[in-house]
């Protein structure tokens, strides 16, 4: 099992590379978007745009781009918690290092220790 220091730095490179995905994502779809409106602007029906673009697909993909960013989100707040435990911070610390009240570092604490007994993050 990696340190939580290791860990930590593990998931914030995999969130690092989520949120360029999604930035990567949103900007091709805003783009797609922008050329959208202009066909529509020029009398293309809706039904004509959605299928040309293929709409779903977009759909799809950027709700599966968000589901990661967040994912991963979620997987370094706990990490983090977990590595600042380990340096022996408290809760509060915790919050402070997030700007979070108290009650949200303790569930950063309680989704790490849950995804620990999982095997998913090392224990405290």
């Amino acid at each position: 099992m990696p340190d939580p220091r290791e860990q930590f730095l593990e998931d914030v490179r995999a969130y690092t590379l989520a949120g360029d995905r999604l930035v990567s994502g949103v900007i091709e779809f805003n783009a797609m978007n922008t050329r959208a409106v202009e066909d529509i602007e020029q009398g293309m029906s809706l039904t004509e745009s959605f299928e040309r673009r293929d709409s779903a697909a977009w759909s799809r993909r950027v709700s599966t781009l968000l589901e990661e960013f967040e994912a991963r989100r979620r997987s370094t707040r706990a990490s983090a918690a977990t590595a600042l435990k380990a340096e022996g911070r408290n809760v509060g610390d915790v919050g402070r290092a997030f700007g979070v009240s108290h009650q949200l570092a303790s569930r950063f604490s309680r989704v790490a220790r849950a995804e620990a007994a999982e095997g998913l993050l090392p224990a405290e």
